[in-house]
């Protein structure tokens, strides 16, 4: 069939509006501008959607936020997100919440508490049993817990860290205060941190340990690597066991609120 000019033309433009169609419905650039990107036939930036971070349809969990291509937690490091039916969200400690001990939405009984993630009648060394007046007693790390700073219950202000077992606007020597888009600031060793390497929020890979303030496969020379019992996936780390007040002497070796801080591998008290 022969189309006249006009015709001719009305077909190739028709055709280019076709061709940008699809391209913006298999998540092209084409028809976007400033950096952004289709995704089902929306112009967004994958630097920043929750719903399509860094790539199309990739989506972040309601306690996460999109950060320059991929999802970042609000939860401070090492907490777990436990979601609710009402889909709203809580950061916990699985290791000593009782309400979440192990796993999300797995409570320990009146009388136990949870201790490393298992619900126990005691606290292991270095923590405190704290008993509130309503619910089950739970087991704090008095000495950086912000929530019960030196003794239970005693919760540390808003721009207060817990060191050395006192609310201070400081960490302790060698530590670096963290302070997160959501929840209290807190103090880590970046040399050493996993979750903190070298900077707060710098985390460190599955197979990779913070040595020197770098992530690295090995430790350094002065350094010992602790090995949970979960093994190397459940969070290894180097410590530097003479001055680690976690790990003084050797791995998981935690001082006291007696004994507040390490000193040539051995708890000793300020002053």
């Amino acid at each position: 069939m022969r189309l006249t000019r006009g015709a001719a033309v009305i077909a190739i433009v028709a055709g280019a509006v076709v061709a940008l169609v699809i391209a913006c419905s298999s998540g092209g650039t084409t028809g976007c501008i400033g950096g952004q990107v289709s995704c089902n036939g929306a112009c967004t930036s994958t630097d920043t959607d929750p719903q399509n971070c860094g790539s199309c349809g990739k989506t972040c969990d309601p306690a996460s936020v999109c950060s320059k291509g991929s999802c970042v937690s609000l939860c401070a490091p090492l907490a777990t997100v436990c979601t609710g039916g009402d889909g709203g969200f809580s950061c916990v400690d699985t290791q000593t919440d009782n309400e979440n001990c192990g796993a999300c939405g797995a409570p320990c009984k009146t009388l136990e508490a949870c201790v490393t993630g298992k619900c126990q009648g005691g606290c292991p060394q270095g923590e405190e049993p704290c008993v509130p007046e309503a619910g089950a007693a739970f087991c704090a790390h008095v000495i950086s817990d912000n929530q019960n700073c030196g003794s239970c219950f005693n919760n540390c202000g808003a721009l207060s860290v817990c060191s050395s077992g006192a609310c201070a606007s400081e960490c302790a020597q060698g530590q670096t205060t963290c302070a997160p888009d959501a929840g209290q600031p807190y103090c880590a060793s970046t040399q050493t941190d996993n979750t903190n390497c070298g900077a707060c929020g710098t985390t460190c890979g599955t197979l990779e340990v913070c040595a020197g303030g770098k992530c690295a496969s090995s430790c350094l020379s002065s350094q010992t690597l602790c090995v949970p019992d979960g093994g190397a996936d459940a969070g290894a780390y180097c410590a530097d066991t003479n001055n680690d007040n976690a790990n003084c002497g050797g791995c998981f070796n935690s001082c006291t609120l007696q004994k507040p801080l390490c000193s040539n591998g051995s708890c000793v008290s300020p002053g």
